[in-house]
């Protein structure tokens, strides 16, 4: 439900005066449904026969479900930095069309943005040099006494502009890092952090965008598909991939519907399949700093 005006003005009084006793409509509801998006595993038998000797290196059946895995998550990242409007607007909501003033998606959650400003975030598109009092203004816009952003996403090189940013005093004393932070580093961080929020840097984001984020208002809900088993994109034999580490790690969003055998053909084919939606259910409290392209 959203909250888009106040009611009934408030009024001081004395005496026998008297009071408001009407009301006026002050709240819609917003409305999201699941999305579901499926990623096969599709073998030959002739080929899973083969690899079926004691001349097996690798079982190709795991190996193959972990490669595919990968690119569902692969995907799925790809769809969420999206405008939902892929595969006949069947795709999940993205932050391209979730932190939007209305100029991507002039409806949200099934209301109009021009009629609920509540549904608009904050979105400044101005092709320009990214500030520490630029990032001050986009906090300002979005925050309201404790209620204020508590994420930064952005891509891996505006990620270094901002780091330049950083002020000497910081450069020469302070350690970003998480675990850490009595050893001072004099170049380069292993992490960032700007008023407290992390910043985070994702090669899925387009270069130039500075997302503000307040999670409380903006989640992934997930919905497992109704019959198989969970799996996950971390893999024992593919190396060198981002997903053994948990913050790229989807948990037990991804449902194995398990292998289906064709009627007419010696094949096998299956699905991995993640359900659910990205829900905002306060856009204004988030912001887009959108065309950055230097300091």
């Amino acid at each position: 439900m959203l909250k888009y005006q106040k009611g009934v003005s408030s009024v001081a009084f004395n005496g026998f005066d008297l009071l408001p006793i009407t009301q006026i409509p002050v709240a819609v509801n917003m409305t999201q449904y699941p999305t579901f998006i499926a990623t096969n595993v599709a073998l030959a038998g002739s080929e899973l026969s083969v690899n079926n000797t004691p001349m097996q290196t690798l079982k190709l059946l795991k190996v193959t479900m972990e490669g595919r895995a990968q690119d569902a998550a692969d995907d799925v990242g790809n769809y969420l930095q999206g405008d939902g409007t892929s595969n006949g607007n069947k795709a999940p909501n993205g932050l391209s069309n979730t932190i939007d003033d209305g100029t991507v998606s002039a409806n949200y959650a099934g209301l109009s943005r021009s009629s609920y400003n509540a549904l608009k975030a904050d979105v400044y598109t101005a092709s320009t040099k990214i500030s520490l009092l630029g990032v001050r203004n986009r906090w300002n816009a979005i925050s309201d006494g404790p209620v204020q952003p508590n994420f930064i996403l952005t891509d891996y090189t505006t990620w270094g502009y901002f780091e330049s940013l950083q002020t000497p005093f910081q450069r020469n004393n302070q350690d970003f890092r998480a675990v850490d932070r009595t050893v001072a580093q004099t170049s380069g961080y292993s992490e960032q952090r700007w008023d407290g929020m992390i910043i985070s840097k994702d090669k899925k984001v387009t270069t130039g965008n500075f997302f503000m984020l307040n999670l409380d208002f903006l989640d992934w809900y997930g919905l497992k598909w109704w019959e198989g088993q969970t799996v996950t994109p971390k893999a024992k034999d593919i190396k060198g991939n981002v997903y053994e580490d948990k913050i790229y790690s989807p948990g037990d969003t991804f449902t194995w519907t398990g292998m289906i055998k064709a009627y007419n053909q010696g094949t096998v084919n299956g699905f991995m399949i993640v359900g659910g939606q990205m829900v905002c259910t306060l856009p204004f409290r988030q912001s887009l700093w959108s065309g950055i392209n230097g300091i």
